[in-house]
């Protein structure tokens, strides 16, 4: 059995939430009614401006009040439930082939097949669908930071792969943090726990 996974990282996925596709899909998950006005009336008509500071200078510059289309406030919990109902289809277009976990805008993807040739394409076309959705969804996938991980036994010896979209293949690794964990190829967790012990180490010292 051949197992792995990808891990996926979007840039400024909360930037980029355009405000008329949430509503479409609050709508389609029956959030309607009251409820969907008022999802509309706080997403509609927000607007920022932008300061900026001259180093050596008195004197500050304003854009002009624009109205945001896009964004979700990533440090609240609306914002972080609306952002998972914005992503809620994605696994409809892959989960036929692999199983999607969706953990906020880190998306990662485990992939099995019994032949590794299977794996491989399976893999490819996993990849293919999800930077298309997310195309189409106006969310920007960082491909320079998808990370590809194999899982394998103690004694197996780790098989090469080139997993890529248009010619551009994707960064394999050996360990990477995975769903919110530091694990490594063989699934241990010393990278994990090295990690926390700076983490706790850090804040011992700290008090």
């Amino acid at each position: 059995m051949h197992i792995g996974g990808m891990i996926c990282d979007l840039a400024k996925a909360f930037g980029c939430v355009n405000h008329k596709i949430l509503l479409v899909k609050l709508h389609f998950y029956v959030i309607q009614g009251e409820y969907e006005d008022w999802f509309r009336l706080y997403l509609t008509n927000r607007r920022q401006k932008v300061e900026i500071k001259l180093p050596n200078s008195t004197q500050n510059f304003f854009s002009d009040w624009s109205i945001l289309k896009h964004e979700l406030s990533e440090g609240s919990i609306l914002g972080l439930l609306s952002f998972i109902i914005y992503i809620n289809d994605l696994p409809l277009r892959i989960n036929s082939v692999s199983e999607p976990i969706l953990f906020a805008h880190e998306t990662s993807v485990i992939i099995s097949s019994r032949n590794f040739e299977d794996f491989y394409s399976v893999s490819c076309l996993v990849l293919s669908h999800m930077i298309k959705w997310f195309a189409a969804n106006n969310l920007v996938q960082n491909f320079d930071k998808i990370k590809k991980i194999k899982f394998i036994t103690k004694n197996s010896s780790p098989s090469i792969s080139h997993t890529g979209y248009k010619e551009k293949d994707i960064e394999g690794t050996v360990n990477t943090k995975f769903i919110g964990l530091q694990t490594d190829n063989h699934i241990k967790w010393k990278y994990h726990i090295k990690e926390m012990i700076l983490l706790l180490s850090g804040a011992y010292y700290a008090e």
